[in-house]
């Protein structure tokens, strides 16, 4: 139930985020039913809906928006969530304050989101840590592609070429990994050094479930990427995870692929980091640090 419940919570601000526009008719479920068609608030027509989205989810530019510190406090809450609930708890008052002048749907899931942050981190492992995504693998998927606060409407049917290239900088550097397959709270960088390594290294054999996840991520992200220099250094990325599927098990390392897809990024208009800001085991994303408060090492 618990598990349901935050993916619920996470899933119904997607929804109110969607902002697709279209004024459709749309008919609530379960406790909130009343057998009547409302209409749902678009982005696009309520000021104060889109402000709250923006703010959760970062669009246009995606540097430090709320969603990363959440999938960060929910990849770390089975771990320090019992020795410091109050640390977590206060991401739910930060999802509270983003929704408060939010039309009611759309505060009302957020709520939904915000008491799981109050009530399960102090559980440890009975209340995570794949709280968020693991009842919800299709909505996982779509968060993959790029469902973001305005771009859910482009995205919910997998639309090749039309992500914006900021946001898909933003999830291999910045984003944590809570509804990746890693289900940590490292970005994809850190995760995939630990496959490939930074420098050059052996694949480890033992680990080729991941390796094989991580390369259809990446080529999900080049088929969807609208920046071709971006989806061009995406693949140089994605390269040695590749070959490594084919039976080359030596790797390269990312420290070029990186490097320029860092360039591409800039180029773009995301600041990603410096090839000498990262290092074999983790990367620090660019807007990673936090400005006092408890880090409980998450974001690597």
């Amino acid at each position: 139930m618990r598990a349901g419940t935050a993916a619920l919570g996470l899933t119904l601000l997607l929804a109110g985020c969607a902002g697709a526009g279209d004024g459709a008719e749309q008919t609530p479920t379960g406790a909130e039913a009343t057998g009547a068609g409302t209409t749902s608030a678009s982005i696009e027509t309520d000021p104060a809906l889109g402000a709250a989205c923006t703010t959760f989810w970062g669009d246009p530019d995606y540097t430090d928006p709320l969603s990363r510190t959440v999938l960060d406090r929910a990849g770390t809450a089975p771990q320090a969530g019992p020795s410091d609930p109050f640390f977590y708890e206060m991401a739910g008052d930060d999802i509270d304050a983003a929704f408060e002048g939010a039309p009611a749907p759309a505060k009302d899931a957020a709520g939904v989101l915000s008491e799981w942050f109050r009530t399960q981190p102090e559980l440890g492992t009975d209340g995570g840590p794949r709280s968020l995504p693991c009842s919800m693998e299709g909505r996982r998927r779509q968060l993959r592609r790029g469902v973001h606060g305005r771009e859910l409407g482009r995205h919910r049917g997998g639309e090749d070429g039309a992500k914006p290239a900021a946001l898909v900088c933003a999830e291999v550097f910045d984003t944590p990994g809570t509804l990746t397959h890693f289900a940590n709270a490292n970005v994809l960088t850190s995760n995939m050094f630990k496959l490939v390594g930074l420098a050059p290294r052996e694949v480890p054999g033992d680990r080729m479930g991941e390796v094989q996840s991580t390369a259809e991520l990446l080529a999900a992200q080049i088929a969807a990427v609208d920046d071709d220099a971006v989806g061009a250094a995406l693949e140089q990325v994605r390269a040695p995870f590749q070959e490594a599927l084919e039976g080359d098990a030596w790797s390269d390392g990312l420290e070029a692929p990186l490097a320029e897809l860092g360039t591409a990024c800039g180029a773009a208009g995301y600041s990603s980091p410096e090839p000498g800001e990262m290092d074999n085991s983790a990367v620090v994303g660019a807007n990673a640090a936090r400005e006092g408060g408890t880090d409980h090492e998450g974001r690597s």
